[in-house]
């Protein structure tokens, strides 16, 4: 039984470090969205918008792979393990979806100095819009950390440290 325990929370502090590492990507990529409005009012002959507009796309693109191919993978499998309503049904991937899109067309569209600066006064109310997508699916993932994750641990302080913040201004 003791052993039983241990792999539990071995399991669970596995997954709380892999939260947190997911969560610290997510506020390098707010830091980042929140730095691009500023070079884009910039008419500096050395701007360097097009490498930070690639940067964010890079981390953005990582951030959204990281979500689907391993947290909400571990989180799936962690309310499974303890036989509760996992919060990854159908409604909550649909809505996760639309920013995934948004995401996934921004990048399309600003991939490329080319594109950045072809599509350059489209940039705000792209990243704008974006924006609006990615709070929506921050407040989503942070319901499903503290529903399924957080849940599970029996300190406070487990649940104030882990509860997911994000700052977008």
């Amino acid at each position: 039984m003791a052993t039983q325990a241990h792999q539990a929370l071995q399991k669970w502090q596995r997954i709380e470090l892999l939260v947190q590492q997911w969560l610290n990507e997510r506020q390098q990529l707010i830091t980042l969205l929140n730095s691009l409005p500023p070079l884009i009012a910039s008419n500096a002959q050395r701007n360097p918008l097009p490498q930070r507009i690639q940067e964010f796309c890079q981390l953005l693109m990582d951030y959204i792979s990281a979500g689907y191919f391993e947290i909400y993978r571990e989180l799936a499998e962690e309310a499974r393990c303890l036989r509760r309503n996992n919060g990854l049904d159908a409604s909550v991937l649909k809505r996760l979806d639309i920013s995934t899109d948004a995401a996934l067309s921004f990048n399309d569209d600003f991939d490329t100095p080319e594109h950045i600066r072809i599509l350059q006064n489209r940039l705000p109310q792209r990243l704008a819009d974006l924006r609006s997508k990615l709070q929506e699916r921050f407040a989503l993932e942070d319901q499903l950390i503290v529903s399924i994750h957080h849940r599970t641990s029996s300190g406070a302080d487990h649940r104030r440290a882990a509860t997911p913040a994000y700052r977008m201004h």
